[in-house]
């Protein structure tokens, strides 16, 4: 990373007004670990090189609900997610209610890709899917296509 070269956020960390995923930015100033570039709100900041990268990553493209959502309070449906560089990757939303039924008929419950969230509806779900993103958290939320 030099003087002027364009830098794109990979991670927001504690800056979410200040900084936007996958947006570059001009590195106006640099030492060692920081960099100072214009911020979202138009002021010269310093943060840490580890929110930037050289290379921007892949945007989603898309965010597709597999299945029909039946009841929005008791329910589980897969998501599939597209990016930029065609990689796919799934996941499965539900809801606490539905966690309930399924307790009631297993002892225990156990997945590494469910997200759980109040009311299924697509406003929700989108809104979780880059909110995820956003914090670097989606990727570990969901199971990649082979």
């Amino acid at each position: 990373m030099e003087i002027n070269d364009k830098i794109y956020c990979k991670n927001i960390g504690a800056y979410p007004g200040q900084l936007t995923k996958r947006k570059s930015y001009i590195i106006k100033e640099i030492n060692d670990e920081n960099v100072r570039i214009q911020n979202n709100e138009g002021r010269l900041r310093w943060y840490s090189k580890f929110y930037f990268s050289l290379n921007n990553e892949p945007e989603i493209t898309s965010i597709n609900i597999d299945d029909t959502i039946e009841n929005i309070e008791s329910d589980a449906i897969e998501v599939t997610i597209t990016f930029s560089d065609k990689a796919k990757y799934w996941t499965t939303f539900t809801t606490p209610k539905y966690l309930d039924k399924m307790l009631n008929e297993e002892s225990y419950f156990s997945s590494k890709h469910f997200l759980i969230i109040k009311h299924l509806t697509k406003e929700s779900i989108q809104s979780t899917i880059l909110k995820l993103d956003e914090q670097n958290k989606l990727i570990e939320s969901c199971k990649k296509y082979k």
